[in-house]
Formats: structure tokens, C-alpha cells, sequence
């Protein structure tokens, strides 16, 4: 890297980081909605107590929620602190991606297809299964996104290992879904996410690809292990008249969607 690109780069990553904040604004809302069946479009953002309609300085992320204090304007309801959370979360990602790839156009389907993970990520932490329009949406918006980085860098060839990817995923869904239509296997929670990740590891090179996959074998096999040692430690623990019996941590309970996140992670990590 020359020092002429790094003051370009550097505000690249800062921008990327900045808008990830107000995406994960938006993710908040598709968290949330998704979830109860209602549109991520209409009605804007209210609160969930007193159902008024938040102004626009009310949702400049994590700022309003400091500058209120955690609580509604009018109900003085508490506001999660989820929601600055997620936020956070959704700008350090982007952040991270942006630096792990220099800067380039290439940042922005792989953003997408974070986020998406996180949407889905969090929607079945909090119980419920995400649908797969969820992952769809973010995965359809990484491919075009790959498509014109493909046309702005003359390697169509680039477009195809994501797309044969996002194709994978797909058909390991629909595997899947068969096997287990009601997704009553807690192994198979969070499924939807298979889209997401083999379309990002398609778009990688060898090295960061391999490194994710590998990754994500031992994280997946490791949390289904702990869940069915704290499984059984529940079964004794009950059966010897104990009141309380150990509590299985959530990303023990959608060990797919925990180790996709862990191999999608270390992929980052080895492609920067």
C-alpha cells in the first residue's frame, strides 16, 4: 500500500463504519418485525410501550439512545439496550470488513451479506426461527453488488464462486427443510443462514475460504458437543431433586448459526 491511498482508505473504513450504524438501525426494525409477521416498511419507527411514532432526531443511532437515557420520549418506557447494541455491532462489522478488503468496491456485497447474518443471527438467539426472506433479501443484494464489482474490475469470473455459492446454500436449505420441515431440531436452527455464509465463502479466495470452512466443522461440532453435555448435566441434576439445573447458553442452542458467525469471522480475519 502506498502512503498516497492510505488517507482515501482510512476514511473509506470510517464512512463504512459510520453508515453500519444506520444499517443496524434498519436491522433492529427487521429484528424486531420480522418475527411478529409485520412490514420492516410501514409504519416508521415507534415505540413499542406508547405506539408514537419516533421523530428522526429519535433515531440517530446510539446518540438518541444516550441523549434519552435508555427511556421513551413521552411514556418514559425503558429502551432496550439491545438496540444501541446492535448498532454498534453492525458499525465495527462493516468497519472490519471494509478494512479486511483495503477499501475496495468488494466491500459491499460482503457487508451485506453481514449484516444479513446478523439479522438472522439475532432473531434466533431471542427463539424464534428466521425466515428465509431475511437471508434472501441480504444474499440477492450481495449478488448484484458482486456483479458490478465484476463489471467495474473487468473478472467476471469473480461472480461465478459466490453465485455457485448462494446456489450450495440453497440446496442444503432445501435438504434441510426436508429432512426436518417444522425445524424442530435445535442442529437446524438458524438454517437460513447456510445462504448467507456459502455465498461469502464463495466469493474468497482459497486461503480465507478453506480457513472459514475449517473453522466453522470444529465450531459446529464443539457447540453441539457443549449442548449435549449441559443437556445431560440438566437430566442429572433433575433427577437428583435440585431445584435449579444448569442454564444451556444460546449459542450452544443454534450451534449452525454460532459456527457460521465463528467461521465467517476467522475467513475475515485470514483474507485481510
Amino acid at each position: 500500500m502506498t502512503a498516497g491511498r492510505i488517507p482515501a482508505e482510512l476514511v473509506t473504513v470510517i464512512a463504512s463504519g459510520v453508515f453500519g450504524l444506520f444499517v443496524g438501525s434498519f436491522l433492529n426494525v427487521v429484528i424486531y418485525r420480522t418475527p411478529l409477521g409485520l412490514s420492516i416498511a410501514r409504519p416508521r419507527s415507534f415505540c413499542t410501550s406508547c405506539e408514537r411514532q419516533l421523530t428522526w432526531w429519535e433515531n440517530v443511532p446510539v446518540v438518541s439512545w444516550l441523549a434519552l437515557r435508555g427511556r421513551c420520549r413521552s411514556c418514559s418506557a425503558a429502551v432496550s439496550p439491545r438496540y444501541p447494541m446492535v448498532e454498534l455491532a453492525t458499525g465495527v462489522v462493516f468497519t472490519l470488513v471494509t478494512w479486511a478488503n483495503h477499501g475496495s468496491f468488494r466491500t459491499a456485497p460482503f457487508c451485506s451479506l453481514a449484516a444479513g447474518m446478523l439479522a438472522v443471527a439475532l432473531i434466533e438467539y431471542e427463539g424464534h426461527r428466521a425466515p428465509l426472506g431475511v437471508a434472501g433479501a441480504a444474499t440477492g443484494l450481495a449478488m448484484v453488488l458482486f456483479g458490478i464489482d465484476a463489471a467495474l474490475t473487468h473478472r467476471w469470473w469473480a461472480l461465478g464462486t459466490p453465485l455457485l455459492g448462494a446456489l450450495a446454500g440453497m440446496v442444503a436449505i432445501v435438504v434441510l427443510r426436508v429432512a426436518d420441515p417444522t425445524c424442530e431440531d435445535h442442529r437446524g436452527h438458524g438454517r437460513t443462514a447456510l445462504l448467507l455464509a456459502a455465498c461469502w465463502f464463495g466469493g474468497l479466495s482459497g486461503r480465507p475460504a478453506l480457513a472459514g470452512v475449517a473453522t466453522w466443522i470444529v465450531a459446529y461440532f464443539a457447540g453441539m458437543t457443549a449442548t449435549a453435555l449441559t443437556a445431560r448435566r440438566r437430566v442429572v441434576a433433575g433427577g437428583s431433586g435440585t431445584r435449579s439445573s444448569p442454564e444451556i447458553p444460546v449459542v450452544f442452542t443454534t450451534p449452525l448459526v454460532s459456527a457460521l458467525i465463528a467461521a465467517m469471522a476467522v475467513s475475515l480475519v485470514a483474507g485481510a
